[in-house]
């Protein structure tokens, strides 16, 4: 390797896709976290009294944080999707190593999201199952 290419290495700026990808990387981990802890963590109410906390923070702190790590994973979301469009637009609609597009996936993808949204609405399983597993934390689990 040449000097020349080490120094234009080292000089490359930010760009907007990486710091995209990031973003939506890192604030989707961090939602992750602050959600699962807000699963397991009981009852507001039972919360207070038992003084619950999490890592240094309150279970009302972990919601708070929730709510502004999931507005912040939706801005870099949009953001993402925005500076790939037009790959979403050759998946969806085709391009010449494939013609035909990636509809069958665009369907079933969609299709998985309005089912796991109808079985959560309906409270059926194994959405159900999941809200169940969570209301046994926030009210019987920590309640001795």
């Amino acid at each position: 390797m040449t000097n020349t290419e080490a120094q234009t290495r080292s000089k490359a700026g930010l760009t907007s896709r990486a710091l995209a990808v990031f973003g939506v990387t890192f604030s989707f981990a961090a939602i992750l976290l602050s959600g699962s802890i807000l699963f397991f963590a009981p009852k507001g109410k039972i919360s207070k009294e038992m003084d619950w906390d999490a890592l240094g923070l309150g279970r009302q702190d972990w919601s708070d944080l929730h709510i502004v790590l999931a507005v912040l994973f939706i801005a870099f979301s949009l953001w993402h999707a925005a500076l790939h469009m037009h790959v979403f637009k050759k998946l969806f609609l085709g391009s010449k190593m494939s013609p035909q597009g990636h509809r069958i996936e665009a369907l079933i993808a969609l299709t998985a999201v309005a089912g796991v949204v109808a079985l959560a609405l309906l409270q059926l399983p194994p959405a159900s199952w999941l809200l169940d597993l969570n209301e046994l934390f926030k009210h019987e689990f920590w309640i001795w």
